[in-house]
């Protein structure tokens, strides 16, 4: 009984993630690899019980989990070079985080060329500034519950803009910079996670909204980059749409699972955080981690 109860229930929110009916059935869409992991382990125990109907009906489910993420599989994790320098980098620093040590030492490490901090607050400016000061370009915007986000650069930052979309005014930052010689069109997004109706409505509005931009500005020559904490992973429909429309593609496609959130309950890690990059542009190392005292884990890569 128990794994029949336990079978029904896989399926039922393995289905309901790709129904639209509620909002909250948007979020049962994230959980892909935990949902054919716990089938799994169903299965295995109807094989042990001698239930082959649900044995069959799990392994069943599981395959379809997967091939939602089929982009994505797991594999085994590369520690990051902490010492190698890089183009671009990408942090939610988590407006609670107090113990800004760890993030220090990454950014020293690293040494990116540009950087986007999100949930960057008054107290993370005053701890950070010695290390913020090597950086004399700078886009900057509050964006709600007294956080903003920040987008840092060595490099000039030329054609700097900040528009705000969707019923809750989010920001995108957009600025160009010349790396190695190159020009690129540089954004940074952190859309409204779907945690309740209206802020769903708010995420996909952003969306709505950016992706007309992104896709008008990407048919010029100049590659765009769209660096950010986007609340959504990358199998969603309408993130799919979006990169598809805007002529992007995610940096972590084929790279495997990478888990940026949540850091302190990895049993539900997804991939949350994204660095998008114009399709043909090229890039390598790209890396996720380590815990810098936020919820979410960096991101980073080299052009």
């Amino acid at each position: 009984m128990i794994l029949l109860v336990l079978t029904i229930f896989i399926a039922l929110i393995t289905a309901s993630g790709y129904s639209k009916l509620l909002w909250w059935f948007t979020i049962l869409d994230f959980f892909r690899l935990q949902y054919a992991c716990l089938a799994i382990i169903v299965a295995i125990a109807c094989i042990y019980l001698g239930q082959y109907g649900l044995f069959a009906i799990n392994i069943i489910i599981a395959l379809v989990n997967l091939y939602r993420i089929r982009r994505f599989f797991p594999h085994m994790p590369h520690m990051p070079k902490q010492d190698a320098n890089k183009t671009l980098f990408s942090i939610n620093a988590y407006k609670e985080n107090e113990n800004l040590g760890k993030l220090q030492d990454i950014l020293q490490k690293t040494d990116p060329e540009i950087m986007l901090i999100m949930e960057m607050t008054e107290s993370h400016e005053k701890k950070l500034m010695k290390l913020l000061s090597i950086y004399p370009y700078r886009l900057q915007t509050p964006v709600r519950d007294g956080f903003s986000i920040c987008l840092l650069s060595k490099t000039v930052l030329e054609d700097t803009q900040i528009t705000h979309h969707g019923p809750s005014d989010t920001p995108l930052l957009h600025a160009k910079a010349v790396i190695d010689g190159k020009k690129y069109q540089i954004y940074s997004a952190h859309p409204k996670p779907a945690l309740n109706k209206k802020w769903h409505e708010d995420r996909h509005q952003y969306f709505a909204e950016i992706r007309h931009t992104l896709a008008k500005n990407n048919s010029d020559d100049i590659p765009v980059i769209v660096m950010g904490d986007f609340n959504s992973v990358p199998w969603e429909k309408h993130f799919t749409k979006f990169l598809d429309e805007c002529g992007l593609r995610s940096t972590i496609k084929d790279q495997g699972y990478k888990v940026t959130w949540p850091v302190y309950f990895p049993v539900l890690g997804i991939p949350m955080d994204h660095i998008l990059i114009s399709k043909g542009e090229k890039y390598n190392n790209v890396q996720v981690g380590p815990s810098v005292g936020s919820d979410h884990f960096p991101l980073s890569l080299n052009l």
